[in-house]
């Protein structure tokens, strides 16, 4: 058997499929569909939609009888597929150098043939495939392939749509929705490892004013610049996500050489230097708060939020020369 190489990117392509939140998730009514319209199309006995995780494979749906859920990443047939330019097709596993002997091919469900399509994220990182297995050699004609194809672009038609509900579409980050969603299992990996971390709680407080003044496409812009200098700020675990408005919240874990204190010194650098290079008539200004995770004070992430947008109204505090000016460059 040989083992499959990893993407180039493969880094960036995990951390985007972590953000779909798609791992460890069964029985989803749209991949169902597309699974057992796959099947039936084909006449195959097993139809799947395959998740690509860092050292497993997860079969977020199943039409037909495979027998697990998810299997170890090396030695899967969709983490060969996803290499692939355009489908992969294995006419016949017991006589391919790469997959004669494997375990599933040996034995149960006895893999002869296999074709993958990938499919990408909104982004266009590969998740895994959709794909379609035989227990007998087989081939597809170009009809098969160009079909195929088409339920693979279903696929990523319902991953996108996945994708909107829980982003926000003007600086790309998670919406509230897409923060509790992702949030809440991260909550539960920290606090259930005994981990620290704490919520800071952000606010773009001259926001209303740059809207009035310059009008709201100004508004947008700024929101932007202060997203991406936001997401420049994160470690790889961390999540932020604008929750209304000009409020944004991020989940930060304290590593070895990195605290609450070295974030926001490393935003408050990223934004004077925003601010330094602007030519706009006014100055970034925000505001904050942060709660730290306290395990008898808060059972899940829904308090901890609640309590953080508390924090930052009562004891906000305001990075120091940070005003708004509509006629001047220059702080006030």
């Amino acid at each position: 058997m040989i083992y499959p190489e990893m993407p180039a990117n493969e880094t960036e392509r995990i951390k985007s499929l972590y953000m779909m939140d798609l791992l460890d998730k069964k029985d989803d009514a749209r991949f169902d569909r597309l699974t057992r319209l796959a099947k039936a199309a084909f006449d195959v006995p097993i139809a799947l939609i395959s998740l690509l995780d860092r050292d497993r494979q997860w079969l977020a749906s199943c039409s037909g009888d495979i027998g697990v859920r998810e299997t170890a990443r090396n030695i899967s047939f969709c983490a060969h597929a996803i290499l692939a330019q355009g489908i992969f097709i294995v006419k016949d596993a017991s006589i391919d150098e790469r997959f004669h002997d494997h375990p599933f091919v040996q034995g149960e469900p006895h893999i002869r043939f296999y074709a993958g399509c990938p499919v990408r994220l909104p982004d266009g990182a590969i998740a895994g495939t959709i794909c379609i297995i035989d227990n007998k050699p087989r081939d597809l004609s170009p009809e098969n392939i160009n079909t195929l194809i088409d339920i693979g672009a279903i696929v990523e038609d319902e991953l996108y749509i996945i994708s909107m509900a829980m982003t926000d579409s003007l600086t790309g980050l998670p919406n509230k929705r897409g923060f509790y969603k992702l949030g809440e299992k991260r909550f539960k990996w920290l606090s259930d490892n005994k981990r620290s971390f704490s919520l800071v709680y952000l606010d773009v407080e001259n926001i209303t004013a740059v809207n009035d003044f310059f009008g709201h496409h100004e508004g947008d812009s700024m929101l932007k610049r202060f997203s991406t200098s936001l997401g420049q700020c994160l470690h790889k675990n961390d999540i932020a996500a604008r929750v209304e408005g000009g409020k944004f919240v991020v989940m930060l874990g304290h590593d070895d050489d990195r605290d609450v204190d070295t974030f926001l010194f490393s935003l408050q650098s990223r934004i004077d230097d925003l601010n330094e290079k602007a030519h706009e008539k006014y100055r970034l200004h925000y505001a904050y708060g942060i709660v730290p995770y306290d395990p008898d004070q808060y059972g899940n992430l829904v308090e901890m939020v609640n309590n953080s947008e508390r924090v930052m109204y009562l004891e906000r505090k305001n990075p120091p020369q940070r005003s708004f000016n509509p006629t001047s460059n220059k702080p006030a």
